[in-house]
Protein backbone atom coordinates (compact mmCIF):
# COMPACT_ATOMS: atom_id res chain seq x y z
CA UNK A 1 0.00 0.00 0.00
CA UNK A 2 1.24 3.11 -0.90
CA UNK A 3 2.10 6.22 1.50
CA UNK A 4 0.00 9.07 1.07
CA UNK A 5 2.57 12.39 -0.14
CA UNK A 6 3.43 14.60 3.02
CA UNK A 7 4.32 17.55 0.99
CA UNK A 8 2.11 19.76 2.07
CA UNK A 9 -1.50 20.76 0.01
CA UNK A 10 -1.09 24.14 -1.83
CA UNK A 11 -3.31 26.52 -3.51
CA UNK A 12 -3.40 29.47 -5.10
CA UNK A 13 -5.82 32.79 -4.58
CA UNK A 14 -5.44 36.10 -6.98
CA UNK A 15 -7.53 39.17 -7.56
CA UNK A 16 -7.29 39.41 -11.21
CA UNK A 17 -5.89 43.12 -13.03
CA UNK A 18 -8.09 45.75 -12.56
CA UNK A 19 -9.09 44.39 -9.14
CA UNK A 20 -8.71 48.17 -8.08
CA UNK A 21 -10.52 51.02 -8.78
CA UNK A 22 -8.39 53.16 -11.06
CA UNK A 23 -8.50 56.07 -8.64
CA UNK A 24 -6.81 53.43 -6.19
CA UNK A 25 -4.59 51.94 -7.85
CA UNK A 26 -3.54 56.56 -8.84
CA UNK A 27 -3.36 56.98 -5.57
CA UNK A 28 -1.52 54.07 -4.15
CA UNK A 29 1.06 52.77 -7.24
CA UNK A 30 3.84 55.22 -6.39
CA UNK A 31 3.87 54.01 -3.06
CA UNK A 32 4.27 50.35 -3.83
CA UNK A 33 6.51 50.92 -6.28
CA UNK A 34 8.64 52.88 -4.02
CA UNK A 35 9.32 49.81 -2.03
CA UNK A 36 11.17 48.43 -4.43
CA UNK A 37 9.49 45.30 -4.46
CA UNK A 38 9.69 42.89 -7.51
CA UNK A 39 6.01 43.55 -8.23
CA UNK A 40 4.58 45.17 -11.42
CA UNK A 41 0.97 46.15 -10.27
CA UNK A 42 -1.03 46.76 -7.01
CA UNK A 43 -2.73 43.17 -7.68
CA UNK A 44 0.46 41.62 -7.99
CA UNK A 45 1.76 43.22 -4.06
CA UNK A 46 -1.30 41.94 -3.04
CA UNK A 47 -1.84 38.36 -4.21
CA UNK A 48 1.86 38.21 -2.68
CA UNK A 49 0.72 39.36 0.69
CA UNK A 50 -2.27 36.63 1.13
CA UNK A 51 -1.25 34.73 3.86
CA UNK A 52 -4.65 32.60 4.79
CA UNK A 53 -8.07 31.37 3.05
CA UNK A 54 -10.67 30.80 5.06
CA UNK A 55 -13.65 28.90 3.22
CA UNK A 56 -16.75 28.12 5.23
CA UNK A 57 -18.07 24.61 6.04
CA UNK A 58 -21.32 23.20 3.92
CA UNK A 59 -24.15 22.15 6.29
CA UNK A 60 -25.93 19.91 4.01
CA UNK A 61 -29.74 19.69 5.78
CA UNK A 62 -31.40 16.31 5.61
CA UNK A 63 -35.38 15.94 5.04
CA UNK A 64 -36.65 13.53 7.30
CA UNK A 65 -40.00 11.12 7.37
CA UNK A 66 -41.49 9.16 9.50
CA UNK A 67 -42.25 4.95 8.27
CA UNK A 68 -43.28 3.28 11.01
CA UNK A 69 -41.89 3.58 13.61
CA UNK A 70 -38.53 4.97 12.59
CA UNK A 71 -37.24 8.00 10.81
CA UNK A 72 -35.72 7.69 7.40
CA UNK A 73 -33.62 10.47 6.20
CA UNK A 74 -33.60 11.69 2.89
CA UNK A 75 -31.30 14.48 0.88
CA UNK A 76 -32.35 17.83 0.95
CA UNK A 77 -34.40 19.98 -1.60
CA UNK A 78 -31.02 21.72 -3.12
CA UNK A 79 -28.84 21.38 -5.12
CA UNK A 80 -25.03 22.71 -4.55
CA UNK A 81 -24.51 26.34 -4.69
CA UNK A 82 -27.47 27.29 -3.01
CA UNK A 83 -26.89 25.43 0.49
CA UNK A 84 -23.02 27.47 0.06
CA UNK A 85 -22.45 29.51 3.01
CA UNK A 86 -21.53 32.17 0.39
CA UNK A 87 -18.98 34.37 3.06
CA UNK A 88 -14.67 33.77 2.61
CA UNK A 89 -12.01 35.32 4.61
CA UNK A 90 -8.82 36.51 2.66
CA UNK A 91 -5.97 37.20 5.82
CA UNK A 92 -2.92 39.02 4.35
CA UNK A 93 0.43 40.32 6.15
CA UNK A 94 0.30 43.83 6.89
CA UNK A 95 3.69 45.39 5.02
CA UNK A 96 5.60 48.12 6.11
CA UNK A 97 3.53 51.04 6.76
CA UNK A 98 0.84 49.26 6.85
CA UNK A 99 0.27 50.05 3.20
CA UNK A 100 -2.11 46.62 2.24
CA UNK A 101 -4.20 47.80 4.96
CA UNK A 102 -4.76 51.31 3.89
CA UNK A 103 -5.02 50.30 0.14
CA UNK A 104 -7.65 47.79 1.24
CA UNK A 105 -9.48 50.80 3.44
CA UNK A 106 -9.36 53.02 0.00
CA UNK A 107 -10.57 50.17 -2.10
CA UNK A 108 -13.83 49.70 0.63
CA UNK A 109 -14.30 53.15 1.02
CA UNK A 110 -14.45 53.87 -2.98
CA UNK A 111 -16.90 51.09 -3.03
CA UNK A 112 -19.12 52.72 -0.54
CA UNK A 113 -19.28 55.80 -2.00
CA UNK A 114 -22.81 56.73 -3.55
CA UNK A 115 -22.62 56.86 -7.36
CA UNK A 116 -23.42 55.10 -10.27
CA UNK A 117 -21.12 52.01 -11.71
CA UNK A 118 -20.64 48.66 -10.09
CA UNK A 119 -22.51 47.14 -7.00
CA UNK A 120 -20.23 44.20 -6.87
CA UNK A 121 -16.02 43.92 -6.84
CA UNK A 122 -14.65 41.80 -9.89
CA UNK A 123 -13.94 38.38 -9.74
CA UNK A 124 -11.16 36.26 -7.80
CA UNK A 125 -10.32 33.03 -7.86
CA UNK A 126 -9.00 30.26 -5.61
CA UNK A 127 -6.91 27.34 -7.25
CA UNK A 128 -5.94 24.02 -5.57
CA UNK A 129 -2.72 22.60 -7.02
CA UNK A 130 -1.43 18.51 -6.67
CA UNK A 131 2.08 18.15 -4.92
CA UNK A 132 3.73 19.03 -8.48
CA UNK A 133 1.91 22.59 -8.83
CA UNK A 134 -1.13 21.11 -11.20
CA UNK A 135 -4.52 22.83 -10.71
CA UNK A 136 -6.82 20.21 -9.39
CA UNK A 137 -9.73 22.21 -9.05
CA UNK A 138 -10.94 26.36 -9.49
CA UNK A 139 -13.39 28.36 -7.70
CA UNK A 140 -14.16 31.88 -9.41
CA UNK A 141 -16.16 33.40 -7.34
CA UNK A 142 -18.63 36.21 -8.70
CA UNK A 143 -20.29 39.21 -7.74
CA UNK A 144 -18.38 40.18 -4.64
CA UNK A 145 -19.28 42.32 -2.13
CA UNK A 146 -17.02 43.23 1.28
CA UNK A 147 -18.59 42.04 4.60
CA UNK A 148 -15.51 43.71 7.06
CA UNK A 149 -12.40 44.43 7.21
CA UNK A 150 -10.41 42.99 10.96
CA UNK A 151 -8.56 45.01 13.49
CA UNK A 152 -5.12 45.61 13.94
CA UNK A 153 -2.93 46.07 16.76
CA UNK A 154 0.07 48.54 16.51
CA UNK A 155 1.94 49.27 19.86
CA UNK A 156 5.02 51.61 20.98
CA UNK A 157 5.78 49.03 23.94
CA UNK A 158 7.47 46.58 21.41
CA UNK A 159 10.98 47.73 19.41
CA UNK A 160 11.29 44.00 17.34
CA UNK A 161 9.98 43.69 14.30
CA UNK A 162 6.33 41.87 14.16
CA UNK A 163 4.48 39.39 11.78
CA UNK A 164 1.02 41.53 11.65
CA UNK A 165 -1.90 40.55 9.54
CA UNK A 166 -5.20 41.87 9.32
CA UNK A 167 -8.26 39.71 7.87
CA UNK A 168 -10.63 40.82 4.94
CA UNK A 169 -14.15 39.37 5.03
CA UNK A 170 -15.90 39.17 1.76
CA UNK A 171 -18.97 37.33 0.20
CA UNK A 172 -19.27 36.62 -2.82
CA UNK A 173 -23.43 35.70 -4.83
CA UNK A 174 -21.95 32.77 -7.54
CA UNK A 175 -19.71 30.89 -8.14
CA UNK A 176 -18.58 28.24 -10.71
CA UNK A 177 -16.42 25.14 -10.12
CA UNK A 178 -13.70 24.60 -12.46
CA UNK A 179 -11.98 20.16 -12.31
CA UNK A 180 -8.75 19.95 -14.30
CA UNK A 181 -8.22 16.49 -12.79
CA UNK A 182 -7.21 15.45 -16.80
CA UNK A 183 -5.28 18.41 -17.59
CA UNK A 184 -1.80 18.44 -16.67
CA UNK A 185 -0.73 22.38 -17.04
CA UNK A 186 0.81 24.37 -14.63
CA UNK A 187 -1.24 27.52 -13.33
Amino acid sequence: MPILNAKSNMFTIWFPPNFFYPSVVKKWEPVVKRLKLPYQTIEDFFNASIQTVTIPPMDLATVTQQQSQFEIGYKGGKELEPIFDKNIDVTFKLSEGFVTYWIIFEQIEEFLKYKEGDVFWPSMYVSFLDMHGFELVAFEFHKIVPTGLSQFDVSYATTAADFNTFTLGLRYNRFNIKRRLNNNSNI
